[in-house]
């Protein structure tokens, strides 16, 4: 059973179903604090800075997005018929803290391997840098 505490009857709803469980047996119960999934703000933040990379190296921003990803995020396994079959973790499925830790990984990625800065939008040359690279999302 899975649910969603947002007020307290949700709580007491909780309380409740497991006050109602047998005795004598053993329970998992996890309890998650929720979080939001990604912004627009973040992914666009993402696209971006992509671009600017893309830009920057020659690399495809597709392909640049693919391999951040898979250096940065891993991957899904599972098998079908037999067969294991693994993907990158798509971005669309973290919530915000973990997108914001993806996106300071490949900042610090690029500034680190690639000697390129990508700013913020609390920077002071935010404005220049998202008019030069806003219409490449």
């Amino acid at each position: 059973m899975k649910f969603k505490v947002t007020k307290p009857q949700d709580k007491r709803a909780v309380m409740a179903y497991l006050d109602r469980l047998p005795e004598g047996k053993t329970y998992n119960v996890t309890i998650v604090r929720h979080r939001e999934r990604r912004t627009m703000d973040q992914n666009r933040l993402l696209w971006l800075w992509v671009n600017c990379i893309s830009d920057e190296t020659g690399q495809d921003k597709d392909d640049l997005h693919e391999y951040f990803k898979q250096k940065f995020l891993g991957f899904d396994t599972k098998t079908l018929w037999g067969v294991q079959v693994c993907k990158p973790v798509s971005t669309a499925s973290l919530d915000t803290l973990q997108f914001t830790q993806y996106l300071e990984r490949i900042r610090a990625f690029a500034a680190a391997e690639l000697g390129i800065e990508l700013p913020d939008p609390q920077d002071q040359y935010w404005d220049q840098f998202e008019q030069q690279y806003k219409d490449k999302i």
